[in-house]
């Protein structure tokens, strides 16, 4: 029995002894900005950056890489043993500029990108819960007296969903998809080429009418257009000053 109780305690240190804990942060490169919930893996396991742009992530190889891909930003990776024993910063270059101005190939790209990533991560786009049938089981017809039982460890599954690796990794996949849909229609040579604003003035009026992915998939092209002329008029009204925000939807319509 000692011996047995050596051996692991042996293979804990030696585990514990090659495995190390990077940290690092994400920002922006040009608004210097932190970038929130974006992950980060390795072959070790999976961080996600926190609403300070930190992340930390076990490493249990030194042969390991940490790589970030997110559809908002342009791809990053580094070799572990090349990390360093300190906080390091990441600065993360914004990748949906390449797709340029709302047209056909701007959505092509879009498409192309969207689907790249899809079958990527299709495991993780395709995670689900366990359906109704899947814990509540149907009695048997052939057995007498029979009655529909549960299937104990199914159920544990659906109740913690949410807190699954796989779920909130979908969440954050699906939010980045939507996010970066937006992006390229509501992109800043559309509204400069429309509005004629420039630098901080353009900066401000699609940060303050940026719509969002709900609403945006209401509008056409034309509609589209219609809404940033309108919404310029607004913006010219109040001299480039915050307002309320425009009124998007008709009485009664839900985002949703």
């Amino acid at each position: 029995m000692r011996p047995l109780l050596l051996l692991i305690t042996l293979l804990f240190l030696f585990s514990c002894a090659g495995a190390q804990v990077i940290s690092g942060k994400l920002i922006d490169k040009e608004t210097g900005m932190p970038v929130k919930h974006i992950t980060i893996t390795s072959q070790s396991g999976v961080a996600y950056t926190d609403d300070s742009g930190v992340f930390r992530l076990k490493i249990s190889k030194t042969s390991d890489t940490i790589r970030i891909k997110t559809l908002a930003y342009k791809s990053f990776k580094l070799a572990a043993s090349d990390w360093g024993g300190f906080m390091r910063t990441i600065e993360l270059e914004i990748s949906y500029k390449q797709l340029g101005e709302v047209t056909i190939t701007a959505k092509r790209n879009y498409d192309k990108d969207s689907l790249s990533l899809r079958k990527e991560y299709a495991k993780t786009f395709n995670f689900r819960g366990p359906k109704f049938t899947e814990i509540f089981r149907s009695p048997s017809p052939y057995v007498p007296f029979a009655v529909m039982s549960i299937d104990v460890g199914m159920l544990f599954k659906a109740i913690t969903k949410k807190h699954n690796r796989d779920y909130k990794l979908q969440q954050i996949l699906l939010r980045d998809e939507r996010e970066n849909h937006v992006s390229a229609r509501f992109n800043k040579r559309l509204l400069g080429d429309i509005t004629r604003l420039a630098g901080d003035s353009l900066e401000n009026f699609m940060s303050r009418y940026r719509p969002t992915a709900a609403v945006l998939d209401k509008l056409s092209d034309y509609e589209l257009i219609q809404y940033i002329k309108n919404s310029l008029e607004k913006f010219k009204a109040s001299g480039g000053k915050n307002d309320a925000l425009p009124k998007l939807l008709k009485e009664g319509e839900s985002l949703e």
